[in-house]
């Protein structure tokens, strides 16, 4: 077992390490924070997460009104087939479920079974994981946020 400092040193190393990772795209995208991605629209997340049991990227919905979370759901969800081609797989599509924080969301996610964050040999698989769905989904969403932008107003 980690000590608490020590499971955060990893985090910390695994995400800073990430995000080395990705440079090579500065010059294709300029400076992208591909951790903590900022979509510009209010309560809509792009999340990268690596766990003791999986890795996962999902694209979450939590605005508090649930007509506003339903319609932004829709509009993904008509976008269906080109997101889940620039990502490269099916993904899997929940239109409510609850963080872990307890509020409502939709979420669209995809996720790798069987890697461990404490295990630094499975970090060359979650980074190659995370690369190519997070460009995937950087670039869906370069040709489709003006949609959402919309939304909001």
């Amino acid at each position: 077992m980690y000590a608490k400092e020590e499971k955060k040193a990893i985090k910390t190393e695994f995400w800073t390490s990430f995000g080395v990772y990705m440079r090579k795209y500065t010059s294709q995208y300029g400076k992208v924070h591909w951790v903590n991605y900022k979509t510009k629209i209010k309560d809509l997340y792009f999340r990268l997460e690596f766990t003791e049991q999986e890795a996962f990227l999902a694209i979450d919905f939590q605005h508090k009104d649930d007509g506003i979370r339903e319609l932004f759901y829709e509009q993904l969800t008509e976008l269906k087939v080109v997101l889940e081609e620039a990502i490269g797989e099916p993904l899997e599509w929940t239109e409510l479920c609850f963080n872990e924080f307890n509020i409502p969301i939709s979420r669209v996610s995809t996720k790798l079974d069987g890697v461990n964050l404490f295990n630094k040999s499975d970090w060359p698989k979650v980074f190659d994981f995370f690369e190519k769905r997070i460009v995937g989904l950087h670039e869906f969403w370069m040709d489709f946020k003006e949609i959402f932008l919309n939304l909001q107003k």
